[in-house]
């Protein structure tokens, strides 16, 4: 009778395994199981806009993208009362610093731009006013919004709440030609309030 031996060997793995704890959703679809239904019919909306709008351009009827572009005011001022809306689920796009020259008021606050999953982006942003660009909707330095919005990186999610500022100046009654060929100006404003 033989004997065999067998030789064995074991190897013994060094395995890290890097476990990230997450609260809130991790995807789009998670995202829209906790978005309120103001922020749900505001995507609706949004999507609806943009396919009749490329149908009138499409069909080069600049009556038509007026008409489109008014509506679109009348519907989100329904929906959105002064243009406030509340608790909505964003995706974070950036969060930057301003340092503007020409305006120090801004310097240090934070310019924030966050996602819809809709592709509508909204935040702040620099505008053009009577033919100056400034800063606009940025976040007061050293707030508590500042110090919540410094923690935020790309990509991750956080529930805002806020108001649309074209929406709060809203002017219902105006011809459609009101929406169509030019941004609204500091004086366009200050009449609409008078």
């Amino acid at each position: 009778m033989k004997t065999f031996t067998y030789t064995v060997i074991l190897l013994f793995l060094s395995l890290t395994i890097k476990i990230q704890a997450f609260a809130g959703p991790q995807d789009w679809n998670e995202a829209q199981n906790y978005a309120p239904i103001q922020q749900k019919q505001f995507c609706d909306l949004t999507d609806n806009y943009v396919e009749d709008l490329a149908s009138a351009i499409i069909g080069r009827n600049e009556i038509k993208q007026n008409i489109i572009k008014k509506q679109r005011q009348e519907d989100l001022d329904g929906l959105l009362p002064s243009g406030r809306f509340k608790d909505w689920i964003v995706k974070t796009v950036s969060v930057k610093q301003v340092n503007d020259q020409n305006n120090k008021d801004v310097n240090g606050n934070a310019a924030v731009v966050f996602e819809l999953w809709c592709g509508t982006q909204i935040g702040s942003g620099r505008f053009n006013i009577d033919g100056n660009l400034k800063w606009g909707a940025t976040i007061k330095y050293n707030s508590r919004q500042y110090r919540e919005v410094s923690k935020l990186s790309n990509g991750e999610f956080a529930i805002i709440s806020g108001t649309f500022q074209k929406l709060n100046d809203f002017a219902p009654g105006k011809k459609e030609t009101y929406y169509a060929s030019r941004p609204l100006t500091n004086k366009d404003l200050e009449n609409i309030k008078n």
